[in-house]
């Protein structure tokens, strides 16, 4: 039975997946954020009760992880062109790191200018990111949640920065729920 539900969140804005995210079998330099990622993970587990401290002993279990992020790889071409096979080595790595085979994973799109995007990297990037989980190993375990629909314009949001999805919290909202929806039914595929 589960008791509590609870969740670890990370966000350094403007970081690529290609360096400051770059898993190990991508090659290369390992990204320092990649590394500070895992070393974030073992501090929060190693002091669950500092962390959360309604938490009573019980143990724990990692049942999935979520992923929003991309605008950085976007203005780069040689970021954009190996986004797919980074992201599917972010996530094999990811799973070897926690030692979780299988972990149900989500990829929110950055499709930060809605429908109306035009540009050929953005809309490039967004493709890598809906490709991955239709690779054969990632069916079932992966999945992708479209976000262009979240998008609202400048004229009903705090900001023009549709970077930053215009500042708009239901926006913000959407994208979560739609992550949590989807991670609920990859768990429950999982069981």
């Amino acid at each position: 039975m589960l008791h509590y539900v609870r969740t670890s969140k990370i966000a350094w804005g403007g970081k690529s997946l290609a360096k400051d995210f770059r898993p190990p079998s991508s090659g290369g330099e390992v990204g320092p954020y990649y590394k500070e990622l895992f070393q974030h993970v073992r501090d929060v587990l190693g002091n669950l009760k500092k962390h959360f401290p309604e938490y009573d002993g019980r143990g724990h279990e990692i049942v999935g992880f979520g992923w929003h992020q991309g605008w950085n790889d976007r203005v780069n071409q040689a970021a954009n062109d190996e986004y797919e096979k980074n992201m599917a080595n972010f996530i094999r790595d990811v799973r070897k790191e926690l030692a979780i085979e299988g972990l149900p994973f989500v990829i929110a799109e950055t499709g930060m200018s809605g429908h109306k995007e035009t540009h050929p990297r953005a809309l490039s990037l967004m493709r890598a990111q809906a490709a991955v989980p239709k690779h054969e190993e990632f069916k079932g375990n992966v999945a992708f949640v479209g976000t262009k629909d979240f998008y609202r314009p400048p004229e009903v949001s705090p900001s023009g920065q549709s970077y930053h999805w215009n500042s708009n919290a239901e926006t913000y909202f959407l994208i979560g729920h739609g992550m949590g929806k989807a991670m609920i039914e990859l768990v429950h595929e999982k069981k």
